[in-house]
């Protein structure tokens, strides 16, 4: 058998984002057959090349992960032939897709309009911090700025410490999801009129429907939203991480069926009819002693005999992992959303793969992440008919 048909393997991506948020969209269109070209600045590339890179390497790990499955030429865009090379490009391209700063692209000769003349059926993709209209349009922004904008670092934290961003790059990512979400609607949209058009996302946007329980919370005049590991306003008890003999688990008991689960799980099921628990909002008035009679039975376990218990019984519990163990998940692997590679630059490593399946296959890497401008000759040479004298110029000119 061969390789399956994939929904996008007629298409082709010019690719000019950076770090997270951009690179995860087209990482994404990538899984689902779309031929995806990194365009980068000579000599050093996109700056995520340069995260947490290891001495001696030419890239590091985010870098490695979020851009396999693509190609990468380099090209100066500032620079008058590299605006012309690029034009060429765009007329054989189904999609451009930038995350720079609002308006980067008009400056350099190469916004929407401009590249739409080369080609009326391109869809071209922006993706900005607070978008290209309001009155943020102007301001740079970066995942943890967002997130402070956005009302995530609010709602995260101790009820009596500062507000905390999140460890996760949430923003970046939400975003990026966004903005594949966009592409395929606009693919859709596309090949319905023969028109292309322009896909606009921001981080700003992505990052308030996060927001939907706490301002549940809120409406209903609940102010303590910042509460830890609880839920906002301590309205569902038990609700919290809980100490198990070997880390932590999380428990989340929201009804009081499971309740009464629980309470026979902890050998207690006397508290499923006590005045002080029975229902949901004794259990939330009474919450740090809830806390308490749970903790002191999840101390006498391991996280993993807490996991299979409480499965078994159908009440919510999760093993608080560490890194290693989630990169070493049986679950994870198996499904293949992990898998383990010997990458050709960085050696044995584990890489993620897309969360989205079609027909249930496993999504499978087709090529490692790209050296710097390893495309350069296949694509000025096969696509544009440059002869080798003419790429040869073109790098001592430092436009590729």
């Amino acid at each position: 058998m061969g390789q399956p048909l994939l929904p996008l393997d007629d298409l082709r991506i010019l690719d000019l984002t950076h770090y997270y948020q951009g690179p995860y969209a087209t990482f994404l269109l990538s899984h689902l057959g779309a031929e995806v070209i990194k365009v980068e600045a000579p000599g050093f590339g996109e700056g995520g090349r340069a995260l947490f890179r290891r001495k001696g390497k030419p890239y590091g790990t985010p870098f490695a992960m979020l851009n396999y499955n693509k190609q990468s030429i380099t090209l100066n865009l500032k620079s008058a032939e590299g605006q012309a090379l690029f034009k060429k490009l765009v007329r054989k391209a189904d999609i451009v897709v930038e995350n720079y700063a609002a308006g980067t692209m008009d400056s350099m000769g190469l916004g929407f309009e401009v590249l739409r003349a080369e080609n009326p059926r391109l869809i071209y993709a922006t993706a900005t911090g607070f978008g290209l209209s309001g009155p943020y349009r102007n301001i740079a922004a970066f995942d943890p700025i967002i997130q402070a904008m956005g009302g995530l670092m609010a709602i995260t934290g101790e009820a009596d410490g500062p507000p905390m961003k999140t460890g996760a790059a949430v923003a970046d990512f939400l975003g990026g999801t966004h903005l594949c979400a966009g592409l395929l609607a606009a693919i859709r949209q596309r090949d319905r009129t023969g028109k292309g058009l322009m896909v606009e996302l921001c981080l700003y946007d992505s990052l308030i429907p996060t927001l939907t329980s706490f301002l549940g919370a809120m409406n209903m005049g609940l102010t303590n939203l910042r509460d830890g590991n609880r839920a906002s306003g301590g309205a569902i008890a038990p609700y919290n991480a809980y100490p198990a003999s070997d880390g932590w688990v999380m428990i989340l008991v929201g009804d009081n069926v499971r309740w009464k689960k629980m309470c026979e799980l902890m050998g207690r099921p006397e508290l499923a009819t006590d005045e002080r628990f029975a229902s949901a909002g004794a259990r939330a008035r009474n919450l740090p002693e809830v806390d308490r009679i749970v903790e002191q039975w999840t101390r006498t376990k391991t996280r993993r005999e807490l996991f299979q218990i409480m499965a078994a019984a159908d009440v919510f519990c999760g093993i608080v992992q560490d890194l290693p163990e989630v990169m070493a998940d049986e679950h994870l692997l198996k499904r293949g959303m992990l898998r383990e590679i010997d990458h050709p630059a960085l050696g044995p490593m584990t890489i993620f793969t897309s969360p989205v399946r079609l027909e249930g296959e496993q999504p499978v890497p087709t090529s490692m992440s790209p050296a710097l401008g390893e495309g350069n000759d296949r694509v000025y040479r096969d696509e544009l008919g440059l002869s080798v004298d003419e790429i040869a110029a073109l790098r001592d000119r430092k436009v590729i």
